[in-house]
């Protein structure tokens, strides 16, 4: 698996937004890792104690490479509801059925919403999800596996991501962010729990294939414990702003928080 690393997590993870089911017993609590199946993988990627949709109002605008566009309405399909592009002009889906911002013989349409994805990506169990959907049962041997989930994050890492668009070709590298534009995303996003200083990111990267991900790397310096009870993540891109809330009682992993 050449060339494997973190970026291709943002890569997976942007395009990972398909409904999922519920189950009697969690995989994570029930199975090993080389046991999850597809299904189960895809559970625990996008609606589990690590990973949080979040419904936002279409409108707003997410800042580019150069700066920001704002998406148009527009008509989506599938099981989920697509990602405004990252660049200006980007179009904007939703999977309800419905049409964009506009008048019609009722009147006023409803603003439609889209889903973004809120993953704990340096807890144990996303990591695992994350090689396992990559690799099937190869990573069960595999080295560059091994060295990636066992690896000790100086970071809590979360990573926000759309779900994908339709007949757009993925980019071949990730973007680059303006300076400007990554000081102000720094100052916008922070994990914050009570009785401690909020934290914000000291690393912002942004992906962009046929969706978008940012990924967020917070330092340790202000550990988080069970008895904190709840952290919650909180960013704004441009005119979107996005907050998600996580129980830390529910982010245990084999005896441990895992975060």
């Amino acid at each position: 698996m050449p060339g494997w690393n973190r970026r291709d997590a943002l890569y997976l993870l942007s395009a990972a937004a398909l409904p999922v089911p519920v189950w009697a017993e969690e995989p994570w609590a029930a199975k090993k890792p080389a046991e999850w199946s597809e299904k189960e993988l895809q559970h625990i990627l996008t609606d589990s104690p690590w990973a949080k949709p979040v419904s936002v109002t279409v409108g707003s605008s997410i800042p580019s490479a150069g700066g920001g566009g704002r998406g148009r309405g527009g008509r989506g399909g599938g099981g989920g509801v697509s990602m405004p592009s990252a660049d200006a002009g980007g179009a904007m889906e939703s999977g309800a059925g419905g049409g964009g911002r506009g008048v019609t013989n009722d009147g006023p349409a409803a603003a439609p919403s889209i889903i973004y994805t809120v993953r704990w990506m340096s807890a144990l169990p996303m990591k695992l999800a994350f090689v396992y959907s990559k690799m099937g049962a190869e990573a069960s041997t595999s080295p560059q596996a091994k060295a990636f989930v066992e690896k000790d994050d100086q970071f809590y890492i979360v990573n926000v991501s759309g779900p994908p668009r339709r007949g757009e070709a993925p980019a071949e590298r990730p973007r680059k962010l303006t300076p400007k534009v990554e000081a102000e995303i720094k100052e916008a996003t922070t994990l914050s729990w009570k009785g401690h200083d909020k934290l914000q990111p000291l690393v912002v990267q942004v992906s962009q294939t046929n969706s978008f991900a940012f990924s967020f790397s917070f330092p340790r310096t202000h550990i988080i414990e069970l008895e904190d009870k709840e952290v919650e993540f909180s960013t704004k891109l441009g005119e979107l702003s996005i907050r998600r809330k996580f129980k830390l009682k529910d982010m245990m992993y084999e005896g441990k928080l895992a975060l």
